[in-house]
This record gives structure tokens, C-alpha cells and sequence, in this order.
């Protein structure tokens, strides 16, 4: 305000220097401001190159001489300038001297300025990072020139660094990840070691996870890798392939085969890689088990069984339920029969008592017959009775039958038959025929008019090993057709609706043949096996005198011999408690027209035979 009025004041000394010029050029004055009124012209004043109120003034003394100079304003913080304002002008501008009058005079001016301070901070943009979320760095209070230029530059920078960051710290966790940390182990105690060794949840994860890596590792070893691709065979080398079988493997335990003699086999109607086999008593160790039973799958070469079963006598007899595969049966010596289940324990988990009740001697042979909801179990014995057992319930039999020798014409009194082998008909459960000590295979019924002994087949001179009846799997039926071995030496092929003298004698054995066997897939071929360790393959189709490919499996007697499901492989067992497990190939595969061919050789034997029995008597 104090300015304000200090230019009013000057002003006014301004007007009255003023007046006495226009006494003197009153009428040159009013016409030269008539005009530049009317051209619509202002004083030449260059409003753009004045930066102050000092500089207005000066330009004002020049026209006006003597006009003293304004005091100066103090400076302003401001960096904005509002426009001016110019004031109206009261009179105009006349020249002091004559050196004017050919001149335009210039109208004297008032500017007045408005100046207004105002503070605009500058724009700050927010950057983020995952250590810090503010910059370290102070703001000044006042702004510095080209602030948000810097600092949109600032940002675009901390921008990059902090995607930077983010990329290293990524790259960091990646490696951190792949590299293992390996946890600090603890130490145990030597008697926590002891209690986690003998617990039963240890004993039982390592047999388990054992068995599993065992079979992992198995190399299947039905491909010969020695095979040579570019070699063909031709003539007799292909012949002589054709009639061979090769070892697959062998399967024996040290602590539990040795010195015990394999007395049964039998395959899994479930598992075709799984196979029981019972074991005699251990002689020479009197502390183990008389009765042992191994379980072995066909997949773990490594020598070990992958259950283990026991009693209190030694088994003579062995074989998993058809209809309860995790259920193994066994017959035992002392006539005892007992039940495992590989879910259960080592020991039987049923068992029929030692009474007269049941049976009192050696039990050589049983059979499952029936259907899966009504199914029994038929067991003989050497004392000379059949029972039949529910596997539900083994405390007593279902039913019992005496079977006597009464079409003997030797003996004048009934004696109980000395059972040690039994066979079914194919789809019989009432009709079963037994082989016996005496040598005799009698044919006997469970129920009706006929039931226990009917006829009586007579042919072999020692005692039966073994009888099996034909499967009959194809269009032609031979289920009446049946074979039999025996201690002197030979198998009998046996035809009952023709005769009960035996269709054909095979005579090729040096020793006792103590097990034969139909093969499942092909009509005319069986195997034997025999005290010498020869496995023999048989092919009627081909020769009925000599077997058509003879194995000498070891120098052992092979007590008992299996067919595979499929007939394409043949599992026997010796003295010594070692299984082998064969591959007979293409040597089972049948034609089309093998049944008929065999038809044609059943005809031809027992034509044969018939013509012969006059000189055999």
C-alpha cells in the first residue's frame, strides 16, 4: 500500500509540471493526441521488455524530463507474474523544448502490477521395491528446476533396478531349489536301534519292500539275448530246436530246501506266476519245522521264497483252493490236514484233529470239487478212507466212506485199499478213481448204489505214483481217458469204457516214474518224470515207443512235475528240494487236426492191444 501511494504522489508533481506545458502548446498538444486517439495507436512503449517498475519509470523520464526515478521495490519470490494493468490516462505527453515539435509526443503511461506468490510442489511418483518402500534420500523444501523431469527419470530407473532385483532374487530361489537340502540326520541310540530292529511293523515293511525290489529287478529271461538276427536256420538245426525244452531258472533256499525232497507242486489258479511247493522233513536239523511249505513267484530269480508255511508234520501233499486262492490246503503224514492263509501267519490257521474221526495215516492225495458257492474237499489216505471236508469247518469230516478191496480174488476178506494217488473226471464230483499200494486202480463212487468200490484195473506190478485223468480242452472229448505211473518202471495208458486192462504200455523208463501228467493244451502230449532226473516228453501223434524229446534235468530223482496254465511250461522238482522251472516252446502248440489224429492213435493202440492180450496172459 505504502508504494501505492508513493507513485500517486509522484503523479501528482508529475500533472502540474504537466500544466505548464500545456499553457504554452496547449493547441499542438490536443491536436496530436486528438490523432493518435483516433488512429487507435499507443505510446511507443515496449511492455514486453520491462521487467520492473524501475525500468516503467526511466522510460517515463525520457519523455518527460526532470520526472524523478520511483523508489525500487523489494524483489518478489514469486516466479509468477500476473498481467499488468495499465492505468487511463489523464493528459497527455508533451515535449519540454521546441526539439518536440516536429515530433509525435508520447502520452505518458501507469503500469501497475499485481504479484501473488504461489508455491506448486512437484509431482512425486511412488516407486516400490521388496527391501525398502521409501528412498533414504531428503526432499528439499524447495523445489529444484526440472524437479519432475528428474523425477519421472528417477522412477523409470528405480523401476528397471527393481525388476532387476525381482529377476536375481527369482533366478536365486530357482537354484536354491534345485539344490537339495539334506536334513540333518539324528543319531540313534544303540537301543533304539534295537527296538526299531525287532518290532514287528520294521520286520514286516522290510519283508515286503525286499520282495518288491527283488521283482524290479528281475530279468525276464524267456528272450535269448545271444540270438543272431541275420542267421537263418534251415534243415536240421531247425528240427533240432523245435525238439528241445530249455531251463528257464531254478528255485531253492538254503535254509529251508536243503536237505528236504519236494513231495508236492501246484500253480495258482489266480496268480499264473505264483507256485506252492511242500518239502518232506529235515533229517539233519531236528529243530526246525517237520513240515514245511514255500510259496515262490516265478518273477524273483533271487532265490527266495515269497511266503513261508509250517506244521508239526511233514507235508505230503500241497495245493492252493481254486475257489479261495489266498487259502493253501496241505496233507500231512501223520494224516492231519491242515489250512494257511499267505494273509495270515506261518501256521496253519485250520487244522483236522488227530482222532479216528478223520484220517490216521499218510495223506498222498486231495482234490476240490463242486462249485464256487458249494464246493468240498475229497482227501484218501493209505488207512483206507475218504473223507469229504468243508474248508469252513476242518474239526470233522462231512462224510466218510470205507474203501475196501472187494473185487480182489486174491484176497478173501475185505482190506482196506492203501490209497496214494486220486483222480476226477473231467466235470465229475461223484465218479473219482484212486491208485493204490498194491499196485490196483480201483473206480469208486461218493453217493448212490454204487458208492465206494466198483471195478478194479489191473495192469501194473508196484505201487501207483500218480493218476490223471485227460483235460479235454478241444472239440473232441477224451475225458475218459486216463494215465498212470508206478514204481516198476512204466506208464499206462488206460481206457475205462473199452477195458480195464490199460489201452498201452510205455516202457522207455530206466527207474521209478513217480509222477505223469496230461498237458492242458495239447491232446496227445504228456510228460514224465523219473528217479534217474529225466524229464520226458511225450507226443502219441508222433511215437508211442520212445518219448519225442527226453531232458536230463539233473542226477537227482525228479519226485514231481506241473503243467503250466497254458502248456508252455513245465515246472518239476527233485530229492534235493530244487524246483526247475522249463520252457517246452512251440512243442505243445496243436494243429488243427491233432485231435482227430489222436482220436485215429486211441483206435489204433487199443485195436493193438486187443490182438496182444492173448499172449499177455
Amino acid at each position: 500500500m505504502a508504494d501505492r501511494k508513493q507513485r500517486q504522489k509522484e503523479l501528482e508533481e508529475k500533472k502540474k509540471k504537466l500544466e505548464e506545458y500545456r499553457k504554452n502548446k496547449g493547441k499542438v498538444a490536443e491536436l496530436g493526441i486528438e490523432e493518435n486517439v483516433k488512429s487507435g495507436s499507443e505510446p511507443a512503449l515496449n511492455l514486453q521488455t520491462i521487467s520492473n517498475l524501475d525500468d516503467l519509470l526511466t522510460n517515463l523520464n525520457k519523455v518527460i524530463p526532470g520526472s524523478s526515478p520511483t523508489p525500487q521495490s523489494e524483489p518478489s519470490n514469486s516466479t509468477e507474474i500476473t498481467s499488468p494493468v495499465i492505468s487511463d490516462v489523464s493528459s497527455p505527453v508533451v515535449a519540454p523544448s521546441s526539439s518536440f515539435s516536429g515530433q509525435r509526443r508520447k502520452a505518458q503511461l501507469s503500469l501497475h502490477m499485481n504479484v501473488s506468490v504461489v508455491d506448486i510442489p512437484p509431482k512425486v511418483t511412488e516407486v516400490y521395491s521388496k527391501n525398502t518402500q521409501t528412498s533414504e534420500t531428503s526432499f528439499s523444501d524447495e523445489p529444484a528446476p526440472n524437479a519432475g523431469v528428474t523425477t519421472i527419470k528417477h522412477a523409470e530407473s528405480s523401476q528397471q533396478s527393481s525388476n532387476q532385483e525381482d529377476d536375481e532374487q527369482n533366478q536365486k530361489e530357482e537354484e536354491d531349489q534345485q539344490v537339495e537340502v539334506v536334513p540333518e540326520v539324528k543319531a540313534l541310540s544303540l537301543a533304539e536301534k534295537e527296538r526299531i530292529l525287532s518290532s514287528k511293523d520294521f520286520s514286516s515293511f522290510l519283508d515286503h519292500s525286499s520282495r518288491l525290489i527283488e521283482r524290479a529287478i528281475y530279468v525276464d529271461t524267456k528272450y535269448d539275448i545271444t540270438v543272431d538276427y541275420a542267421r537263418s536256420e534251415v534243415g536240421d538245426n531247425k528240427d533240432q530246436s523245435a525238439k528241445e525244452v530249455r531251463l528257464v531258472t531254478k528255485y531253492f533256499d538254503d535254509r529251508w530246501s536243503k536237505h528236504r525232497a519236494i513231495t508236492d507242486i501246484a500253480w495258482s489258479p489266480k496268480h499264473n506266476d505264483l507256485i506252492v511247493a511242500s518239502y518232506s522233513m529235515n533229517e539233519d536239523n531236528t529243530t526246525d519245522p517237520d513240515g514245511v511249505v514255500l510259496v515262490w513267484s516265478l518273477q524273483n530269480t533271487l532265490q527266495r521264497p515269497e511266503y513261508r508255511f509250517n506244521c508239526q508234520s511233514p507235508v505230503t501233499s500241497a495245493f492252493f483252493s481254486p475257489f479261495s486262492p489266498t487259502l493253501i490246503v496241505g496233507g500231512t503224514y501223520s494224516g492231519q490236514i491242515v489250512l494257511w492263509d499267505i494273509r495270515a501267519k506261518s501256521t496253519p490257521v485250520q487244522q483236522t484233529p488227530l482222532s479216528s474221526v478223520g484220517h490216521t495215516h499218510p495223506v498222498f492225495s486231495m482234490n476240490v470239487v463242486g462249485t464256487t458257492n458249494a464246493h468240498s474237499l475229497v482227501s484218501v489216505s493209505t488207512d483206507g478212507k475218504l473223507c469229504v471236508w468243508s474248508l469252513d469247518n476242518l474239526y470233522q469230516p462231512q462224510e466218510t466212506l470205507e474203501l475196501h478191496n472187494k473185487a480182489s480174488k486174491v484176497v478173501t476178506t475185505a482190506v482196506p485199499v492203501a490209497v496214494t494217488s486220486l483222480s476226477f473226471p473231467e466235470g465229475e464230483v461223484n465218479e473219482l478213481y484212486v491208485g493204490s499200494e498194491e499196485g490196483a486202480i480201483y473206480q469208486c463212487f461218493r453217493h448212490g448204489a454204487k458208492s465206494g468200490v466198483n471195478e478194479r484195473f489191473e495192469g501194473h506190478r508196484g505201487p501207483i505214483t500218480s493218476v490223471d485223468f485227460h483235460p479235454s480242452n478241444g472239440p473232441i472229448n477224451f475225458s475218459h481217458l486216463f494215465l498212470s505211473s508206478s514204481t516198476d518202471w512204466t506208464t499206462k495208458l488206460w481206457n475205462p469204457k473199452v477195458s480195464t486192462k490199460p489201452t498201452y504200455s510205455f516202457e522207455d523208463a530206466s527207474d521209478y516214474i513217480y509222477d505223469v501228467k496230461w498237458c492242458p493244451s495239447h491232446p496227445s502230449v504228456f510228460a514224465s518224470a523219473d528217479g534217474t532226473g529225466s524229464l520226458d516228453l511225450w507226443n502219441l501223434n508222433e511215437e508211442v515207443d520212445v518219448p519225442t524229446i527226453k531232458t536230463s534235468v539233473c542226477g537227482n530223482a525228479l519226485s514231481k512235475l506241473v503243467w503250466s496254465e497254458d502248456g508252455k511250461k513245465i515246472l518239476t522238482g527233485d530229492s534235493t528240494g530244487h524246483l526247475y522251472l522249463y520252457d517246452v516252446g512251440e512243442n505243445t502248440t496243436p494243429r488243427a487236426d491233432e485231435w482227430q489224429r489222436f482220436e485215429d492213435t486211441v483206435q489204433r493202440l487199443s485195436t493193438g492191444q486187443t490182438e496182444a492180450a492173448p499172449s499177455a496172459v
